[in-house]
């Protein structure tokens, strides 16, 4: 009973501190979110060899995601590119899948995520993401000894699969990779079609107080800077 009060005692002064400084760093390890073996699964459905996706999987290499947060805002992007022997051309689809050289702000104050665009144009763009909705369900699994929840992303307009997110009630931070946010706990596994991020490294409260980079652009709607995007490359969404 002595033991199970203290227990109560610890979990109580550890989220008391969290709370009070509610900031925090985490790694995530980004990767495919299928195989080989997969590919050769569908070949044999399908009675053919698919080489786009042979490629695809040759020319792809993991990576790293970092968030970074306080009690109410935070910023995610891709913190570095695996380094490998040989440089492949064409696209890299997990670098590419996990923000490339994009930054994804959140504030949990306006309830937004907004993203820093400033690679395909000469300016940086800020642009605003649509709200997010989920559908919270009771399936757990444990996560580096966090008892997490799995969560479907229902505002996807992926109508094969949706996003799934697992999250922790255990760290009161209501963020996650990218522009995925609003759900009681902390993101620690990310499920999209093609990629998955997987947590490496979580720092609570660190020595150095989080800062979170400016954000810099011309504020625009995500529906507004996909129009722009239609004019500015007409022939490429043509083909």
């Amino acid at each position: 009973m002595t033991k199970y009060i203290i227990s109560i005692l610890l979990l109580v002064f550890y989220c008391g501190l969290f709370a009070q400084n509610g900031s925090g760093i985490v790694k995530y390890s980004v990767k495919l979110n299928f195989t080989l073996e997969d590919i050769e699964k569908e070949e044999k459905k399908k009675g053919k060899r698919l080489e786009t996706m042979r490629e695809l999987i040759a020319k792809t290499r993991d990576t790293e995601a970092i968030l970074k947060f306080t009690s109410t805002n935070a910023y995610s992007s891709v913190s570095k590119r695996m380094q490998i022997k040989e440089r492949n051309n064409g696209l890299d689809l997990v670098y590419s899948r996990a923000g490339s050289e994009k930054i994804f702000y959140t504030d949990l104050i306006t309830q937004t995520n907004t993203i820093q665009e400033c690679k395909i144009f000469e300016k940086c763009f800020l642009i605003s993401q649509p709200k997010l909705e989920w559908k919270l369900t009771q399936e757990t699994k444990l996560i580096g000894g966090y008892l997490c929840y799995k969560a479907i992303n229902t505002s996807s307009k992926n109508t094969k699969q949706k996003p799934i997110a697992w999250y922790t009630p255990q760290i009161s931070a209501s963020f996650g990779p990218k522009h995925y946010f609003g759900l009681p706990g902390l993101i620690l596994e990310l499920e999209e079609t093609a990629i998955v991020f997987k947590v490496k490294n979580i720092t609570l409260n660190p020595k150095n107080e989080v800062e979170i980079i400016p954000k810099k652009g011309t504020k625009i709607s995500e529906e507004n800077y996909k129009a722009k995007q239609r004019r500015e490359f007409s022939q490429f969404f043509e083909n």
